[in-house]
C-alpha cells in the first residue's frame, strides 16, 4: 500500500511552454534562459529552431523581414505565460512584443483560430436573421420523409423475413 508521501512524489507535474522569439538570439541564450528561469526550476530548454526570414512573420504582425526562433521549455514550478515572457524579455534584452510564450493548449487554440479565420465567409451575424422558408428541408425531416422511411423499413423487414426463411431451409 502506498503512503501519502509516495502519492505526492509520483504526482510530480511539469509545465510546458512553446517560446517564439522574433529576431536573432544571442549565442549564450540557453544559459541566460536557464539562469533567468531558475526560480521556476527549468527541466528542459530545447535548442532553438529558426525559421527562414519572412516578410511578415506569422505571430508577429508588426515585424517585417525577420526570422523567428522557436524552442520548447519545461519547468517544475507552476508558472503562467506572461511571467515566463517577462523573465525572457529581461534576460534576452528584447522587448515584450518580440516574445510569445504559450502553453500547448494556448498553441492549439491559436492554430484553431487561425484555421477558422482562413475559412471564407460573409462575416455577418446569423443570430439576427430569420429562418429561410426551405421546402427542400422537408424532404429530410418532414412528414413526407417519415412516410417514405416507413415504406423502406417495411421493404427491409420483408427482405429480412425472406432471408431468414432461406437460411432456415424452409
Amino acid at each position: 500500500m502506498f503512503t501519502f508521501k509516495d502519492y505526492l512524489t509520483e504526482s510530480k507535474k511539469t509545465y510546458s511552454f512553446r517560446v517564439k522569439v522574433c529576431g536573432d538570439l544571442p549565442k549564450d541564450a540557453t544559459k541566460r534562459i536557464k539562469d533567468a528561469l531558475a526560480k521556476y526550476d527549468p527541466i528542459k530548454v530545447g535548442s532553438a529552431k529558426r525559421t527562414p526570414i519572412q516578410e511578415n512573420p506569422l505571430d508577429f504582425p508588426g515585424k517585417k523581414n525577420m526570422s523567428v526562433s522557436i524552442f520548447d521549455l519545461d519547468v517544475n514550478y507552476p508558472a503562467i505565460s506572461p511571467a515566463i515572457s517577462a523573465a525572457l524579455s529581461d534576460c534576452l534584452g528584447c522587448s515584450m512584443d518580440c516574445i510569445i510564450v504559450r502553453t500547448p493548449a494556448e498553441e492549439a487554440e491559436t492554430i484553431l483560430n487561425q484555421a477558422h479565420m482562413a475559412v471564407p465567409g460573409t462575416g455577418e451575424s446569423l443570430l439576427t436573421k430569420d429562418y429561410e422558408n426551405n421546402d427542400e428541408g422537408q424532404k429530410v425531416v418532414g412528414q413526407a420523409h417519415i412516410s417514405n422511411f416507413l415504406k423502406e423499413l417495411g421493404k427491409v423487414s420483408a427482405d429480412l423475413k425472406k432471408a431468414t426463411k432461406v437460411a432456415q431451409g424452409k
